[in-house]
């Protein structure tokens, strides 16, 4: 189950979405505990710093020492375990003072404390007296005493109890926690609902596969988000490639059976016995026809293959290819072709059928025209477009000419050697990328105007 659940979009988001969560959660606490510790420490070094300004309030020089009151003003340095303890040092660093707070500490004179400050510096600190297990909070002050005759150097010691403390930190990390942990559980349902939203358009897709696996559509219907609309009108536009496809190759091989019965039944008629030479013309004059009937129903085949529609096929190689070789092929024509077509201009579909539409125009216009030839090829619109005029000087075609020459066996020159279908063929295959093609009138024409036939090709 788990390994199911990892294996979907909404699983592997939802469990990084998580980690990080909890690494942010865990970091934030972090930071959030170390700030309210040191906001604390400063606090509470603030308020020990008040109770040695308390002390030298009542400071008295006495000699090389100082001499303090027996009660202080505050009372917690005159109850023993009170958890406040005032200390003063003399520069070796001896106890030379102590509160009544430190009775019962044993030996509280003879320990030994952090070593005596210069005048003017502090310290806070941790610290652990020597066979205590109570921490203390320690907050230490260089006192320099100026007399007329010397200087004497003291530190004052102030120490905390540190439980309170700690148990304040301990409440704050607890109550943190259980409101951090109350607001993982919040934003995880809250992204579990926003994966399941956000993911809502795929299941979308999911659902109009499946009700067009049923029947119930010919393509994916739905109003899908813009991110999604390219993939859906690819599938849509290979789907559609594929049915046409499919019925493309069913009406072809209908068409090829019904086509192939006529030469098959003159020769399941003929009578060799009797005029075998007669027979024999006939039986050639039928497998000629059928050949060129099953090459006329591949080429159709051809023409309704899928397109691909990710892949721009530049235009400018293929269009030099095929003008070198119908140079060669119309060589005694001496024809003077030019082609205007930027290295940069591509073709969105399948390369055989840009061969296929550009290699029939251009041969038509080497055997149909009178010399001269002009290609003139660019990308239109969002770039995905393509626009071919093809244009020659040779006797040209009216309208009604060129309803029928499209038209599948049909010939304008009866005089040239040919089938008639390449047009047919290129008009299947304009339609079949959405496109137009069509002749210019004279009106339209610009500067591909050579005075013969002009083909605009628009996709």
């Amino acid at each position: 189950m788990l390994t199911r659940w990892l294996h979907s979009l909404s699983g592997r988001l939802s469990l990084m979405a998580t980690l990080v969560l909890l690494v942010f959660l865990v970091v934030l606490s972090g930071v959030l505990e170390r700030a309210y510790r040191t906001s604390l420490d400063e606090a509470k070094a603030r308020e020990l710093q008040a109770y040695i300004y308390t002390m030298l309030v009542v400071a008295e020089p006495d000699g090389d020492g100082l001499h303090l009151p027996f009660n202080l003003g505050e009372q917690r340095f005159n109850q023993p375990d009170s958890g406040l303890i005032g200390a003063v040092m003399d520069a070796r660093g001896r106890v030379i003072w102590r509160s009544q707070s430190a009775v019962s500490l044993p030996n509280f004179s003879a320990m030994p404390l952090p070593l005596p400050l210069r005048q003017g510096q502090q310290a806070f600190a941790e610290i652990r007296l020597p066979g205590i297990a109570t921490r203390y909070s320690s907050f230490r002050q260089g006192i320099a005493w100026a007399l007329e005759d010397r200087e004497l150097l003291f530190t004052f010691v102030i120490l905390e109890d540190a439980a309170p403390l700690h148990a304040q930190v301990e409440q704050f990390s607890d109550t943190l926690w259980r409101w951090l942990g109350i607001g993982a559980l919040a934003l995880i349902a809250v992204q579990l609902l926003v994966l399941r939203w956000g993911l809502a358009p795929l299941r979308g897709v999911t659902r109009a596969l499946q009700e067009m696996q049923q029947g119930g559509s010919d393509t994916l219907q739905g109003n899908f988000p813009r991110e999604l609309v390219p993939l859906t009108d690819n599938l849509n536009l290979l789907i559609e490639n594929e049915r046409r496809q499919r019925d493309k190759t069913r009406h072809t091989l209908g068409d090829l059976a019904h086509s192939l019965k006529t030469p098959l039944a003159v020769l399941k008629g003929m009578d060799l016995a009797s005029d075998p030479q007669s027979a024999q013309a006939a039986l050639a004059e039928q497998v000629q026809r059928m050949d060129g009937i099953i090459s006329y129903q591949l080429k159709r085949a051809v023409a309704g293959s899928p397109k691909s529609i990710l892949r721009g096929v530049a235009v400018q190689p293929i269009a030099e290819k095929l003008l070198t070789a119908l140079d060669k092929v119309y060589r005694h024509k001496h024809v003077d072709a030019e082609l205007l077509c930027d290295d940069a201009v591509l073709f969105y579909g399948d390369e055989g059928d840009l061969m296929e539409m550009l290699g029939n125009l251009l041969d038509n216009g080497y055997k149909y025209g009178g010399g001269k030839l002009l290609a003139k090829i660019a990308n239109t619109g969002d770039q995905r477009g393509l626009e071919m005029i093809i244009a020659d000087n040779g006797p040209g075609l009216t309208e009604e000419q060129w309803r029928q020459v499209v038209q599948r066996g049909v010939r304008a020159d009866q005089q040239q050697q040919g089938q008639g279908i390449g047009l047919a063929v290129v008009v299947d295959i304009v339609e079949s990328y959405h496109g137009k093609i069509a002749i210019v009138p004279p009106p339209e024409r610009d500067d591909a105007d050579l005075g013969g036939l002009t083909l605009r090709v628009a996709l």
